[in-house]
């Protein structure tokens, strides 16, 4: 009660520095429960509110009772006293507070909250019974939350365990939050007695909450079915739009295929070519049949579903009657003319209305209740402004403008040859096959023409996004320029103008007159900022005398002084300061002073006062990321593959800020002990671990260093922590008296630290907090320690001593709460939750318990590997203007309904903030991630805020604290489904009216994977996670209900990026396949321009079009991120960038994970297994053994890429054309890329030590697959009696009906083995091509260099092994090494001994061998 009592009053507060109290109890009221957007509001009508359907207006869908309902309810608001308002508001929080995982379901919440005012009304008026402590949770909550509990777990011997259950027989949050959408629904609750709750008074409901029966209420409201069809469900217009005009233009090119004189057959062509309306028709019926699959059905839904398909069932027919009128009994006359023509018309406009519409829209009128539910809950999208909708409809105009005329000329009109020379071809001397017969000859060209139309269809589709691509990429910097976010300025103009900038864009008073002033203002800002960048060593001391700001007293004639404020060299354009010498070129100071700069130059929102602005918490999760580095883990190797340690890593990637820090730690070692100057070798363990004593503060010094340069949670802290720095210093602007001198300093701190932490907080949800290890909680101390207000909620799981269940609590602590003797806080907060909270992935379940403890009307989600900057955190003020919530409303406009002429704005949910991704340049793996986070991040949503297409990525953004909270909160827990769970957030807000933004003039740090392993661990988590996306009913509201231009901004900004994957390597599939039969036809038959021949010409073109094209569909991948970095940083560091990208050989990365991406979702969409993978952000410098790499990448990448090598071996040598050497570097790079970008792979006695661990890991396999084997034989799972066993050895399969079972147990032993000898064949001839490269002297430094970036002077060394492990190396390649010799002598002889026998024997080879 006490935590919601806090939460509530610091609500008020921070509207009340705004407002009067009065509006900020009428605003808060009406944001939580009686406003136009409140959720209960919301809710009420849509599904409590008692409605006559019969007494409807007929000219209204919605009726006028619900008007005159509105109405009622504006003046009951209205007219409410202030007492009731702060009791509804401490109803609603109180219930939310304990609410647990029904934080998760909004609407049941409102019910709850109904039932707890209903009954509140009567307590206050007459002597109610009082409730016991605890009462609600244990009969209100406690019920709901074991009923979601046992859904996915079940209790065995006392410990909780995951029920082997998948979505679709799973009722989930979902499912349970979306009864309390239908008032029928509620109105049939039961209690356990048999009697309805409807049937008992209002006001004793929520004592008989406690009787119902919830096991028997809920059910299914969606099945999240395992299918494909959900891509034609919830995407059918995309389908629509592309396999339409694929048709189009296909039959009328291709006309020779079904009609030989297209002069007088004219009919016939139009008839064909209109059944492209067919097309369209028939996707939307496979649309509408797989519908039946996912919602429950009722009568309801049953007959929206019938009429649609009974009317796409007369659309269907009338195109069959007049396509076959026309080819069967009326080819050439007028009139068959005047029919297909009018076919053609009818087709168009039916294609045309089923690709526009929203499938939910089609044939049918929807009833009041159901469109009110549907609109409030699941199609209350915001409405863009005229100029953003106009820039998203622009947007796809120019894209299928575009696309549709260059596919037509490039790809169209140039298959006709092509398909002609396979289609046409007549092969009539085939020799007879003793299996086959002529058949395979003959069905030859027939299987390469129907994979060539494939191929085509296949990159039809690809060539959308590559021109989606193209034009997002232009608006988006069209858009930047306009916003000034260029370099278009120099940067001395740049310098020059931010003073006056800083002053204009960050302060928010009008009180400093003068010019000296607004100067001194101005420098309390610039110098706090230099400072902060000298104290993090990013700045050395020389550094510092052009940045700073500098007092001069000066005396006159008379010997007046005056005080005198020079602005530093850097702001002065006449001045002859070079770059170099203000800041290390091209280093993090340079980087964050240019962008604060620039982002000063474009629109920002005006600031309010620091007394004025709204409070906000910066909320982070933490599970098991490092707190702060340990001394053992910087100045220790990891391993002996690593060579290099963390702190000598750092050091090399940062080597100017490593000797300012030296400098720095010399410097305070001298005051300390007030001795000379030390020599030289005196300074060595300065500069090699950072101190020279052993005391703890030095030891801690190089510590905080290096964590403050890695992806550790004392960085987020320290950076996020800036907002209070940077609050005090703008409070100190505004109030200039707090500068008299009279004023004691400790007065003045006090004041600025109550102001700073009013108005800012930071909590940690650190789920595993009362579980540390000692050092982790040492570290945490520490955390607390430095920073008093920093807020951590955990959860604390206390036994029962009877051997029951144990209890849980959220807890709070913070810096400031009483250290108890376990050397643990006493809590400021504890809250009994009714069971483990933890019940999904963890990420989402950790942020929901911890909720409950933030304070103000904002958030700001970031996670345990962000950062942010002191210059930063000064404009966060501006941010909050972007919610439009800065005036004070009138009171007679709190709760003021919408009309024609006064429309409803919708509020904003989220802001979101660009990332600067922090360990880019550490290496081209890190780069390429970096690079494919900034500028999704940052160019892709720039775009899809102006289009109304982005949604909710967890980092940095801003959220509309009251609108997520009670809407679901700030990300979605169901496990496995909402592995990704903040876009749900995002989706959920989209769904219910939120406006999200995207701003461009702050940004945060943000950290990113470094390791090949890594980064694809994390791809497979983002892969997996979109399969689960699929099938989730977010995806069905938005592709079903979106208009067009925002439907097709949504696909091609989520669930497209992916689906274009799983099409890449599907083109380059089949056109491995097609290019086969090609080449067979091309090495076994003659070529020609006649019968019984192959007229190969046309095909070749053909395939060189087509490597072209997917060739650019990969290349177009770089453009991005090029002109982004053209944009911003200028033309030599993009080119630069991309040169180094290139050269390191990313491009075969870029392969690799494009397959990763399709392999994840494919594998999650068929077979499920989406989970949380721990990807380690850690510097990625340890060299992963040959057989980690083979058996993590085998079934992803390299079986199929081994595949595809063996393929395109055939086709290179039976028709070789230049444009294979792409094809060869594609497919090769999804076998070897794992060992191409592992650190010193090409080290030879690595080599050799890798070799012997790979012929240990089949050893290991082959004792696994004996013991596989017995039990597969011996301990059958599926049946009991041994009865699969005796019928295997007896052989007396008749009869018994085991015939499947034992098949099964055979193929398993084939598979096995045969995967077994694949395994020992691939690995052997991958290991054969890298060997070559560890014979030559300078590989390693070479690939050293490719993979770290970092200058031959700052390689990393060898690594230096003790004796006895370089004896022991040695006997390993003495052994192993002659092993792989022989081994290898063996692969060539058995390679070399076919063709030799073929030479000897002189067997006949005839090149055409079918005659």
């Amino acid at each position: 009660m006490y935590n919601m009592y806090h939460h509530l009053m610091t609500m008020l507060d921070s509207r009340s520095a705004r407002m009067s109290t009065t509006q900020a109890l009428w605003s808060l009221h009406a944001d939580y429960i009686g406003g136009e957007h409140a959720n209960y509001r919301k809710w009420y009508f849509a599904a409590q509110l008692d409605l006559d359907e019969q007494a409807f207006s007929t000219r209204s869908p919605s009726g006028q009772l619900l008007v005159e309902a509105k109405r009622e309810w504006r003046e009951r608001m209205e007219t409410m006293s202030n007492r009731s308002r702060v009791a509804q508001l401490a109803l609603y929080l109180l219930i939310w507070g304990e609410a647990a995982i029904l934080r998760y379901m909004p609407e049941s919440l409102c019910f709850i909250f109904k039932l707890a005012e209903d009954y509140r009304e009567v307590a206050e008026s007459s002597l109610a019974e009082e409730l016991d402590p605890g009462s609600f949770l244990d009969n209100v909550i406690t019920p709901l939350y074991r009923f979601a509990r046992d859904q996915s777990y079940t209790s065995v011997h006392g410990q909780y365990v995951r029920l082997e259950k998948d979505h679709n027989n799973t009722i989930g949050y979902d499912d349970i939050n979306q009864l309390f959408w239908d008032r029928r629904a509620i109105a049939r609750l039961r209690l356990r007695q048999g009697s309805l709750l409807h049937d008992i008074a209002p006001c004793e409901r929520f004592n008989a909450l406690v009787h119902v029966d919830w096991s028997s209420a809920f059910c299914k409201t969606f099945y999240e079915t395992r299918s494909w069809l959900h891509l034609i469900t919830n995407f059918s217009r995309f389908w629509i739009i592309h396999a339409c005009i694929f048709w189009y233009y296909m039959a009328a090119n291709v006309d020779f295929i079904y009609t030989s004189d297209i002069k007088k057959e004219l009919p016939v062509k139009l008839s064909i070519i209109a059944l492209g309306g067919l097309v369209a028709v028939l996707i939307m019926m496979t649309a509408t049949v797989a519908e039946f699959m996912y919602l429950p059905m009722s009568k309801k839904t049953a007959k929206i579903l019938l009429a649609r398909l009974f009317f796409l069932a007369l659309l269907t027919l009338c195109h069959v009657l007049v396509t076959v009128y026309v080819i069967q009994f009326d080819r050439s006359s007028k009139q068959a003319l005047i029919i297909s023509s009018c076919h053609l018309g009818f087709g168009a406009i039916a294609a045309i209305v089923l690709a526009v519409l929203p499938p939910v829209n089609l044939f049918h009128q929807r009833q009041a209740e159901h469109q009110l539910t549907s609109k409030t809950f699941t199609a209350n999208f915001p409405q863009l402004n005229n100029d953003d909708r106009f820039l998203s409809i622009l947007l796809w105009v120019c894209v299928f403008g575009c696309k549709f005329l260059e596919t037509y000329f490039f790809l169209a009109l140039s298959f006709r040859d092509a398909i002609a020379a396979t289609v046409t071809m007549r092969l009539r001397d085939c020799a007879h096959d003793a299996i086959f017969g002529r058949w395979l000859c003959t069905v030859l060209p027939v299987v390469t023409s129907i994979l060539m139309f494939m191929v085509e269809l296949v990159l039809f589709f690809l060539d959308t996004y590559l021109w989606y691509v193209i034009w997002n990429t232009m608006f988006s910097v069209a858009q930047a320029i306009r916003q000034g976010i260029s370099i278009m300025i120099s940067w001395k103009t740049l310098f020059a103008r931010l003073p006056q900038h800083m002053y204009d864009k960050i302060t928010a008073t009008t009180e400093l007159g003068s010019g000296y002033l607004r100067k001194v203002a101005c420098s309390q800002m610039w110098n706090a900022i230099v400072i902060s960048m000298y104290r993090e060593h990013l700045l050395s001391i020389n550094n510092l005398q052009y940045l700073l700001y500098q007092a001069h007293i000066t005396s006159d004639s008379e010997g007046v002084s005056s005080r005198e404020l020079r602005s530093p060299p850097l702001f002065d354009p006449s001045s002859e300061t070079k770059k170099e010498d203000c800041f290390p070129p091209y280093c993090e100071a340079e980087r964050r002073l240019s962008f604060f700069a620039q982002s000063l130059a474009t629109d920002i929102p005006m600031p309010t006062s620091v007394e004025r602005m709204p409070t906000f918490t910066v909320f982070t999760p933490h599970y098991a990321e490092k707190l702060l580095l340990s001394l053992r883990e910087i100045i220790r190797e990891e391993d002996y593959t690593t060579r290099v340690t963390l702190l000598e890593y750092l050091k090399r990637l940062h080597p100017a800020e490593w000797n300012n820090f030296v400098k720095d730690t010399k410097f305070i070692a001298e005051e300390d002990k007030l001795a000379s100057r030390p020599d030289e070798k005196d300074d060595l363990p300065f500069y090699c671990i950072g101190f020279k004593s052993s005391a703890p503060e030095y030891q801690l010094r190089t510590r905080v260093w290096a964590s403050l340069r890695a992806q550790t949670l004392y960085r987020t802290v320290s950076g996020f922590m800036n907002y209070a720095r940077a609050l005090k210093i703008l409070y100190r602007i505004e109030h200039p008296e707090l500068a008299d001198e009279k004023k004691e300093s400790e007065v003045v701190e006090d004041r600025l630290d109550r102001i700073a932490h009013q108005k800012f907080r930071f909590l940690v949800a650190m789920q595993r907090y009362a579980k540390f290890s000692s050092e982790e909680a040492e570290n945490c101390e520490y955390l607390l320690e430095e920073y008093p207000h920093l807020q951590i909620a955990y959860i604390e799981e206390e036994e029962d001593k009877s051997g029951g269940e144990p209890t849980y609590y959220s807890v709070l602590i913070d810096g400031n709460c009483e250290k108890l003797p376990n050397h643990k806080r006493r809590p400021r907060y504890r809250v009994r939750l009714p069971g483990n909270p933890i019940l999904g992935d963890g990420k989402s379940d950790n942020q929901n318990h911890a909720l409950i403890f933030y304070r103000g009307e904002y958030l700001q989600l970031v996670d345990a590997n962000q950062d942010n900057y002191l210059e930063e955190c000064l404009k966060i003020r501006s941010i909050f203007g972007e919610f439009e919530q800065d005036e004070a409303p009138d009171l007679d406009e709190i709760y003021a309904l919408s009309t024609d002429l006064r429309p409803a704005v919708s509020p904003v949910a989220i802001v979101g903030a660009r990332e600067y991704i922090f360990s880019e340049n550490v290496g081209v793996l890190g780069d390429v991630a970096a690079g494919k986070e900034q500028t999704f991040g940052t160019l892709t949503q720039r775009i899809m805020a102006k289009t109304g297409g982005r949604l909710h990525y967890g980092h940095p953004d801003f959220l509309n604290a009251v609108f997520m909270t009670t809407r679901g909160g700030v990300s979605k827990a169901q496990r496995g489904l909402h592995l990704n769970e903040d876009i749900y957030a995002g989706m959920n807000a989209l769904c219910r009216g939120g406006r999200i933004k995207h701003t461009e003039y702050l940004q945060c740090g943000k950290g990113r994977d470094l390791g090949f392993c890594s980064i694809l661990n994390f791809t497979t988590k983002i892969g997996t996670g979109m399969g689960e996306q699929l099938l989730s009913r977010e995806y069905y509201y938005l592709g079903t209900q979106l208009p067009l231009d925002r439907f097709l901004t949504f696909y091609y900004g989520h669930p497209g990026f992916h689906i274009n994957n799983i099409m890449i390597i599907f083109a380059v599939q089949a056109f491995l396949f097609c290019m086969t039969l090609v080449g067979t036809m091309a090495a076994s038959l003659p070529h020609c321009r006649r019968d019984n021949c192959f007229n190969v010409r046309p095909v070749y073109d053909w395939l060189e079009r087509c490597i072209l094209s997917i060739f650019m569909v990969f290349f177009i991948a770089f453009m991005p991120l090029f002109l982004q970095e053209l944009t911003e940083k200028g033309t030599h560091r993009s080119v630069w960038r991309l040169i180094k990208q290139f050269l390191s050989l990313s491009p075969l990365f870029e392969v690799f994970v494009t397959q990763i991406y399709a392999n994840s979702l494919l594998s999650n969409l068929s077979f499920g297994g989406a989970r949380y993978i721990a990807t380690g952000r850690g510097f990625a410098t340890s060299r992963l053994p040959f057989s980690v790499l083979y058996s993590r990448f085998a079934n992803p990448s390299i079986y199929f890429g081994a595949r595809s090598i063996f393929m395109l071996f055939f086709v290179s040598l039976t028709l070789w054309i230049p444009h294979l050497f792409y094809f060869w570097a594609t497919v090769t790079s999804l076998v070897i890329s794992p060992f191409i970008f592992n650190p010193h792979q090409f080290v030879f006695m690595d080599f050799i030590n890798d070799y012997r661990e790979f012929l240990g890991w089949f050893a290991f396999a082959i004792q696994r697959f004996i013991f596989k084997t017995l039990t597969a034989l011996f301990l059958t799972r599926e049946l009991h009696h041994d009865a699969t066993n005796r019928t295997w050895w007896t052989g007396k399969w008749r009869g018994t009906q085991l015939g499947r079972s034992g098949a099964r147990e055979y193929v398993c032993k084939i598979v096995e083995m045969s995967m077994f000898s694949t395994d020992f064949i691939l690995g052997h001839l991958i290991l054969f091509g890298l060997f070559p490269l560890t014979l030559i002297p300078s590989a390693d430094r070479l690939h050293s260099l490719m993979l770290f970036w970092l200058r031959p002077s700052h390689q990393i060394r060898p690594s230096v092994l003790p004796m006895k492990q370089r004896r022991r190396r040695r006997q390993i390649a003495l052994i192993y090494g002659p092993v792989f010799g022989i081994v290898f002598l063996c692969f060539a002889i058995f390679i070399a001994i076919p063709p030799l026998l073929a030479r000897t024997l002189d067997l006949p080879i005839s090149p055409y061998t079918y005659y």
